[in-house]
This record gives C-alpha cells, sequence and structure tokens, in this order.
C-alpha cells in the first residue's frame, strides 16, 4: 500500500489470544483490544469482512488467511504467493487475491483455499474491488498506473483503463463510478464503469499524498487519509472539501461506520484516530486510540462493529540513504487485531 519513509516508532504492544484479558482504551468504557496469533512470518496488508459468507481474510505476505468472522477460528488458507495484498469477491462467491510481486491475481475457493486460476494483470496489483454496477473486478496495478479489468464469467481481462498516476486505494458507489487515491497527485481519480475509462480528476485541496480511502453512500462523502496528518472529507459529486481534520501519521487504512457515524483512520505510528460524522459536512475527532505500531490498515464488521487490523512485532533495520524505511516482522509475531465497542 502507501509508499512512505518512517523512523523507528515506539514499541508494539504484547500480542495475546482473544480469549486473554484484552486491553482497554483509557478514553472508552468498555472498549476491548484482543489479539489472535496467526501462523507464518512477515507482515500484512489488506483485509476484507464478508458479514454474507461469515469470513474474514486476512492477507499476510505469502500466505492468505481465511477465518470465521465469528469466532475467528481458521477456516481455510491460501498459499504460493509472493505477496498478499487486496482481496475482493464476485456474486459467484469466487476470491480474488491480488500478487504483487508476481503481477498476477489468484483466484481461489473461500471455503478450501484451493487456487482456481491465475490471471496475469499490470505491475505490481495492489487494491482490488468487485463493482456491482458492472459485475466486473477492478485491479489496481501501482507500478503501471492502470486498472485491469476482470469478467469474472471469463475470469480473464477484458481491458485495462490507464491513470494519470500509480493508483492506492479505491472506493466504489456501486452506481457506474469508482474513485480511488493518486498518492502521487495529491488527487481522488473518478472511473466510470459504465464505460470502463478514466473519467476526471478531483484535486485533495490541503491533502499531500492521500492513500486510504472511505465511502459514505448516503451523504455521497469521501473520506482521505493523507500524508501530511490530516483526513479531508470530500463531496463525491461536486469535489468540493467540506471538511479537513488532524488525524495521526502514516494513515493507510480508513473505515466508515454507517450506522455509528464513525470514521477510523488506521495510522502507521501506533494510533487511530476516531473521528465522528455530526452531519455531512460536520466531523469532530472523538479520540486518539493507542494501538500496535503499524496496524495500519483496517476492516469493518458492519453487524458486530468490530474493526480488525493486524501487524507484528517489528524490528527497525538500520536506515540506508535512498531507500525506504520500512520495518522487519519478528519470527512468530504476526497476529490479528480486533478492537471492538469504538
Amino acid at each position: 500500500m502507501r509508499k512512505i519513509i518512517l523512523g523507528s516508532m515506539a514499541a508494539v504492544l504484547a500480542a495475546t489470544p482473544l480469549n486473554a484479558q484484552s486491553s482497554a482504551d483509557s478514553h472508552s468504557v468498555g472498549l476491548k483490544i484482543a489479539r489472535v496469533p496467526l501462523p507464518g512470518e512477515g507482515r500484512g496488508d489488506f483485509l476484507l469482512a464478508d458479514p454474507a459468507s461469515n469470513r474474514l481474510f486476512v492477507t499476510h505476505s505469502q500466505r492468505l488467511h481465511v477465518l470465521d468472522l465469528k469466532t475467528l477460528k481458521p477456516l481455510a488458507e491460501v498459499t504460493g504467493l509472493t505477496v498478499a495484498h487486496g482481496v475482493a469477491l464476485d456474486r459467484s462467491g469466487h476470491a480474488y487475491v491480488t500478487d504483487g510481486n508476481s503481477d498476477g491475481v489468484v483466484v481461489f475457493d473461500p471455503a478450501s483455499g484451493r487456487e482456481l486460476k491465475r490471471i496475469a494483470v499490470g505491475k505490481k496489483p495492489d487494491a482490488i474491488l468487485f463493482d456491482p454496477a458492472s459485475s466486473k473486478i477492478l485491479v489496481f496495478n501501482g507500478d503501471s498506473d492502470d486498472v485491469s479489468v476482470i469478467d469474472p464469467a471469463s475470469g480473464s481481462v477484458v481491458g485495462s483503463i490507464k491513470l494519470p498516476n500509480g493508483p492506492e486505494y479505491p472506493q466504489t458507489d456501486g452506481r457506474g463510478h469508482v474513485y480511488v487515491t493518486l498518492e502521487e497527485g495529491n488527487a481522488v481519480a473518478v472511473i466510470d464503469t459504465v464505460k470502463m475509462a478514466f473519467d476526471h480528476l478531483i484535486p485533495l485541496t490541503g491533502c499531500e499524498g492521500p492513500a486510504p480511502l472511505a465511502f459514505d453512500a448516503s451523504s455521497r462523502r469521501l473520506f482521505s487519509g493523507c500524508g501530511n496528518k490530516v483526513m479531508v472529507v470530500m463531496d463525491a459529486d461536486g469535489g468540493r472539501v467540506v471538511a479537513s481534520l488532524p488525524i495521526g501519521g502514516g494513515p493507510d487504512g480508513i473505515v466508515y461506520d454507517p450506522e455509528r457515524k464513525k470514521i477510523v483512520v488506521a495510522n502507521r505510528d501506533g494510533s487511530w484516530t476516531i473521528v465522528r460524522q455530526v452531519s455531512a459536512d460536520a466531523y469532530k475527532v472523538e479520540r486518539t486510540l493507542h494501538i500496535d505500531e503499524y496496524a495500519k490498515t483496517v476492516a469493518l464488521d458492519p453487524g458486530t462493529h468490530r474493526v480488525f487490523s493486524s501487524t507484528a512485532d517489528l524490528i527497525w533495520p538500520p536506515a540506508v540513504p535512498g531507500k525506504k524505511h520500512l520495518p522487519n516482522a519478528k519470527p512468530g509475531t504476526f497476529h490479528l487485531i480486533v478492537v471492538s465497542q469504538l
């Protein structure tokens, strides 16, 4: 996901199993943070909660964990990946995971984890989503600055959409538009999924390095986490910026809970920024939740309102001039994070 150079931060919290004592944030009575160890090495990226199938998908370096959404017990595992990033589901029940270093997408059976097919796409595929309006899978390729369009019926790429910059984080409105942040362009690109073409750019005023993106379908508002430690709220139709709020450093994940009217921004710096939506154009930072460092991507279960993330105990190698300073994962410490009662 979002490319950023960060120095070493505070130590992460110790991983604990779900049935062990959970930590509570001092600003919220009843809030609980639980940690579920998962096998394998390395760190993770995107997660996807799917209440319809009662599954939680957790990408994790060279594998993908499929868990029971309610109990968090393991159901299946996809292996043989180079670097797993994003996950999407189509209407037929097939699942898709981007494999970043192989420039491909793996189609798999979510019940068993069995690989069904590999599809070649653009360079460095990262995020992926299913667009209900077109019934297509869209794959966002960071290094080729384009979107590969997959037809689930044929299991093949049926088109490519060129973008002005590398795409970062997409959202669909389900009505023929897909929005995706362009980190280097400080903008949101709008894709017409009827024509399957790039339509126009919406500049994100006051936002430097936009990465994560969430969408409120009711008020037609987009929420973008920015590298200059702000969250920008934008009218998806007119492009007007209606609010800007302070957040933590290195935002890389964001979710909107429409029932509770809350936005959760996951930052790399060991914090989540919790924002309350007062109205379509009014927002208030409710609190900063202290959490594990690099718990930077999030998924929401709208039924239980639980928010999921993942990380590992981090080891920071010496910085090398001219290269991104990224942490390594301490062996055997990868874990799912479950936050309840936000």
